[in-house]
């Protein structure tokens, strides 16, 4: 089994980092350029429980996957634990985790647990492709959250 974690600390209030998260329509704002997603449905915001399909191009595959997703943790502000059920993994649990910082900062803790299906050959694929895809991905989704939080924080100049 494969492990991410990753952090950021942005400059946005714990609430509204968690209600970004909470509407998965924003991932297609934050989405590696290399996995673009191309719809989400779901119902919105998102409640324990609640299931979302995500349809993802991961180039350079030409046919997009979908990905649905369940919700099976949610705990306002701090926590929302989404898992893959159906999807190129056969376990991918994704735990996003809000801090208050205090002064309108919010540090984003994403931790990934998952596995690939297909025994050694997926062990493999894991070792040479998706274990270093992880850290670009989620680095790229973190650093995308910040600016577009942040953008939205700043006040509008008169």
């Amino acid at each position: 089994m494969g492990t991410f974690h990753a952090e950021s600390v942005i400059a946005a209030p714990i609430a509204d980092v968690f209600a970004f998260h909470r509407d998965t329509r924003n991932a297609k704002l934050i989405g590696h350029p290399a996995q673009p997603i191309l719809r989400v449905t779901g119902e919105f915001p998102l409640d324990e429980g609640d299931e979302v399909v995500l349809r993802v191009l991961v180039l350079p595959l030409p046919v997009p996957q979908n990905w649905r997703v369940r919700v099976t943790k949610l705990v306002e502000p701090t926590l929302l634990v989404d898992e893959t059920l159906d999807g190129p993994f056969s376990r991918f649990v994704h735990e996003h985790r809000f801090e208050d910082l205090g002064d309108g900062r919010t540090r984003l803790v994403d931790h990934v647990e998952y596995s690939l299906p297909f025994g050694a050959a997926g062990r493999l694929a894991d070792r040479v492709l998706v274990s270093r895809l992880m850290g670009p991905t989620f680095r790229h989704r973190q650093r995308r959250t910040r600016e577009v939080l942040e953008a939205a924080a700043r006040p509008v100049a008169a």
